[in-house]
């Protein structure tokens, strides 16, 4: 048998971790549907992909990976989007944006590791292990992640970012 055997075996683990992926997807993207998109499909994914995983693995950590792998598929996708679309619109469109939230606009400025970690760290409250185990990185690229993270945040100081905080923490 594997690890999950039918869909309703699958249930408790959705509920139990849908809400903290969709929130660790939407600190990657910065779009709330995108990330329950990218939730939804990873969790798809590790129930299609459930008879390869080892009865030691954590279907936590493994469903993490495929969630942060979506995630940068799709940042990908944007970024072609959004620069067929610069070449398209017309100037004047392009000045009309509203200006960003500056706690947003910091934490989407971190390059796209940093904020999967800040995330991980600063809204899940989690420890630089835990995080390895999730990323697939070791524990060591957490720690100074999260000094260069601290240390950008002290150093651009917003007005708006009181404290140390994650924006699309639940």
């Amino acid at each position: 048998m594997g690890l999950f055997p039918d869909p309703d075996s699958f249930r408790p683990f959705v509920e139990a971790h849908f809400a903290e992926l969709a929130s660790f997807a939407q600190s990657i993207l910065g779009s709330g549907l995108e990330a329950e998109d990218v939730a939804q499909e990873a969790l798809i994914r590790l129930y299609r992909s459930r008879r390869r995983l080892r009865a030691e693995a954590s279907p936590r950590a493994f469903v993490y990976r495929i969630a942060q792998r979506l995630c940068l598929s799709r940042l990908r996708r944007m970024a072609r989007r959004r620069t067929l679309a610069a070449l398209l619109a017309p100037l004047a469109e392009r000045e009309s944006q509203p200006a960003p939230d500056p706690v947003d606009w910091w934490f989407t400025g971190l390059p796209k590791r940093q904020r999967a970690i800040a995330h991980l760290h600063f809204a899940e409250n989690r420890e630089a292990p835990e995080i390895a185990a999730v990323l697939g990185i070791a524990a060591s690229t957490v720690r100074v992640q999260l000094a260069r993270i601290r240390s950008k945040l002290r150093s651009s100081n917003p007005s708006s970012l009181k404290r140390e905080r994650c924006p699309h923490a639940s």
